[in-house]
């Protein structure tokens, strides 16, 4: 645990000296120190300046004339009591900024806060984890609430779990249980309906229509083919004999209303 929280204090370290703002400008490092990896230098391209309008243009005045910047606005821009920037109470760093009227002064008085406040935790931490380690035991029961609501991340997970995960694995459930139950039921039902309503017409196909070309076809069959069978001889004059007989019966069938017309 010791490595992980030396290698977070060292980036941590890093971190500050990337973000050194102009309160040490006094140092002779500029207004941002270290060039481009200064927060603010690597961040400017997507900030936008109300002043000049544009992205990534700081004013060309620093200071207090810069917290001020609202008196002379840039073209195009309503000036209003509030300033340029809004409101100017509308964060703590302004309303300190108003009322010191020095950036400067403003940056270092967060500075002593933001050290007084580690030291205290720094102080905190070897009082309870150094000097003394039954204190952990005895103010977690003296704070039982807010230790558990701390110890159980003020219970954000479980609520997540509840409000979201649970709710998002219902709503899975049910729709999976729609789409078997009611769109699967429906499809495989229709496939049923059709694979009984083929069943119906194959056999309606199979025992009456074929059933009846079947029949047809052999009651002609064994009708016609003694006929048949008797009329192939394999002689020629009996074949002959048929084209004159059935030729005979083709005149008499063409001429037959001119007969009966001469015999009356």
């Amino acid at each position: 645990m010791v490595i992980p929280l030396v290698v977070l204090a060292v980036l941590a370290t890093i971190g500050g000296f990337v973000g050194i703002g102009p309160a040490f400008r006094f140092m002779g490092w500029g207004e941002h120190p270290g060039g481009k990896l200064n927060i603010v230098k690597w961040m400017d391209p997507i900030i936008w300046n109300p002043v000049t309008r544009e992205f990534g243009k700081e004013p060309a005045v620093l200071g207090a004339e810069v917290a001020h910047a609202e008196l002379v606005p840039a073209e195009g821009v309503e000036h209003s009591a509030a300033g340029v920037f809004g409101n100017v109470h509308s964060t703590l760093a302004q309303s300190v900024d108003h009322t010191l009227h020095s950036e400067l002064a403003t940056e270092w008085l967060f500075i002593v806060i933001s050290l007084l406040v580690a030291g205290i935790g720094i102080g905190l931490g070897f009082l309870f984890y150094v000097k003394d380690t039954r204190l952990p035991d005895i103010w977690a029961q003296r704070l039982r609430p807010l230790y558990e609501a701390s110890y159980n991340k003020y219970w954000v997970d479980e609520f997540y779990g509840w409000a979201i995960t649970r709710r998002t694995m219902d709503a899975a459930r049910a729709v999976y249980a729609f789409d078997s139950k009611v769109v699967d039921g429906a499809v495989n039902g229709l496939a049923a309906l059709g694979r009984l309503f083929s069943r119906i017409v194959g056999g309606i196909d199979k025992y009456l229509v074929d059933g009846l070309v079947n029949t047809i076809a052999a009651f002609i069959i064994r009708l016609m083919s003694p006929l048949f069978r008797a009329a192939q001889t394999g002689f020629t004059q009996n074949y002959a004999l048929v084209m004159v007989l059935g030729l005979m019966l083709a005149v008499a069938l063409l001429f037959w209303p001119d007969i009966v017309a001469r015999l009356r």
